[in-house]
């Protein structure tokens, strides 16, 4: 089937725009190191990591969308409520929002923006391990040994270390209620915005047109299954 030039974009050109973005946050974040406070670093950090984790979902070994799907209780996870357009639309829309707080956030909602990089970090380590348990016990009999998912990795690795990176910055800076519900917030909508809401719009309409490819670090068990 031929792809409309949006279809393309949802398929593997958003990737390197998020990839590049990384990239030149990480040059941002090395130039700035001496003038940037710890709580913008911490934000920079997180639009950088972001990317890592999103290429480990999506590129190597990639499938974390066909993981996220079976734990939707989709019928068809090639397709619903997680397909490409949606894809393209959390990930690429999450680091957009990370980066804005980087550079404007920090200076307003400096504590809320940090909450969030804390938030971030355990929501998708929490997330992950859910869903790992859930394909181990899927695949257990195809020969499945351990509870590893696309995006483990980087959530335990770089994700969690910059969580409690973030904790001990809100200990020492004691924010009050108001910050934390801020941060909370931003966090949500995230959730709300750019995860359940396309989930919800995709659940409606199961376009094939956006329909994953393969099953990526998955494509093995399901041979055996």
């Amino acid at each position: 089937m031929r792809r409309s030039l949006f279809s393309k974009w949802c398929d593997q050109a958003w990737l390197y725009v998020v990839y590049l973005i990384a990239v030149i946050m990480a040059g941002c974040l090395l130039w700035n190191w001496d003038a940037w406070e710890i709580s913008q670093k911490l934000a920079c950090a997180l639009a950088i990591i972001v990317p890592c984790h999103i290429f480990e979902e999506n590129t190597l070994p990639a499938g974390f969308y066909y993981m996220n799907n079976i734990g939707f209780g989709s019928k068809e996870p090639m397709v619903y409520p997680q397909n490409r357009c949606t894809n393209m639309v959390t990930n690429l829309g999450a680091e957009i929002v990370i980066v804005l707080l980087t550079f404007f956030g920090i200076r307003t909602i400096e504590a809320s923006t940090v909450t969030l990089v804390f938030l971030f970090g355990l929501g998708e380590t929490i997330n992950h391990m859910r869903s790992g348990i859930k394909m181990y016990s899927r695949y257990r009999g195809a020969g499945k040994k351990t509870i590893y998912g696309p995006g483990l990795i980087t959530s335990w690795c770089l994700m969690i270390p910059l969580s409690v990176a973030g904790l001990k910055w809100l200990v020492e800076y004691v924010p009050t209620i108001l910050q934390v519900v801020g941060g909370i917030g931003i966090f949500l909508g995230i959730a709300v915005f750019l995860i359940l809401l396309p989930f919800a719009f995709s659940i409606r309409v199961k376009s094939r047109e956006y329909a994953f490819d393969d099953k990526g670090y998955f494509e093995k068990y399901e041979k055996t299954v």
